[in-house]
């Protein structure tokens, strides 16, 4: 009898290794290491669908940019990058991607101070300073409670001061906190995903065509209008293309 069940433990304890053995993330890596690409995009592919990680749009962009899918590589590489901004995995392989592609064009750029402010925001998640606003609040109530009820002068001036940068900093964290939701939820930026596409003046396919975009180019959408996307590049030219051609991020 104990040996019954001795041995269906060990049978359990074996499915279980098999199984935790053969995860889907685990078929695809050996898919992607036996160099059959497309059965590993299928699989990341499969589990983008359940759900997003900087891991998995890593993964799921080399898987891309081993099949010459050129404009889905760098789209999943610059999700990746959104969820992880300072992974320099992520960074570099974005940046070879960007040596491939036609349009060699100068990456965006904005007033010193706003790209700042926007880099900070990037080492924590929405989540996160949400949390620190939430700490820093609630320090600051109790400064502010012990400037009320403090007796000894130089406590209620330490505590008004240090009240003030607390309740301030609660505030930009808040700040913080929406812009990364608002840069998660509602990115301006997409790729191009079609071999080439003509930049019109209006949003019409009559329109004159102003300059060519070819797959994998980086363009922020300003303005939309039925299927035409309005979209600026990196050296500030604007016009419209069709929504059909380009990826949000």
């Amino acid at each position: 009898m104990r040996k019954g069940i001795v041995s269906i433990i060990v049978f359990l304890l074996f499915a279980l290794w098999a199984s935790a053995e053969n995860t889907p993330e685990q078929r695809a890596a050996k898919a992607y290491a036996d160099k059959n690409y497309q059965e590993a995009a299928m699989i990341y592919d499969s589990l983008i669908n359940r759900g997003q990680s900087a891991d998995l749009y890593y993964n799921y962009a080399n898987t891309q940019f081993r099949l010459n899918n050129i404009g889905k590589a760098i789209l999943f590489y610059e999700r990746a990058l959104v969820l992880s901004p300072y992974d320099s995995d992520i960074r570099r392989s974005l940046e070879y991607a960007n040596t491939t592609i036609t349009d060699k064009i100068d990456g965006f750029h904005t007033f010193f101070i706003v790209e700042w402010l926007q880099e900070i925001a990037k080492i924590f998640n929405s989540n996160h300073w949400a949390y620190i606003c939430i700490g820093l609040f609630v320090l600051g109530l109790i400064l502010v409670l012990m400037f009320l009820f403090s007796t000894t002068m130089n406590i209620r001036k330490i505590a008004f001061y240090l009240g003030i940068v607390v309740i301030l900093a609660s505030f930009i964290s808040l700040f913080f906190s929406f812009h990364q939701k608002k840069y998660l939820t509602h990115n301006p930026y997409a790729i191009v995903m079609d071999g080439s596409v003509s930049v019109k003046a209006s949003p019409s396919m009559a329109g004159k065509e102003l300059f060519i975009l070819h797959e994998g180019t980086k363009v922020e959408i300003i303005a939309d209008i039925d299927n035409w996307k309005k979209i600026e590049i990196a050296d500030k030219r604007t016009g419209w293309l069709p929504a059909k051609t380009i990826e949000r991020l």
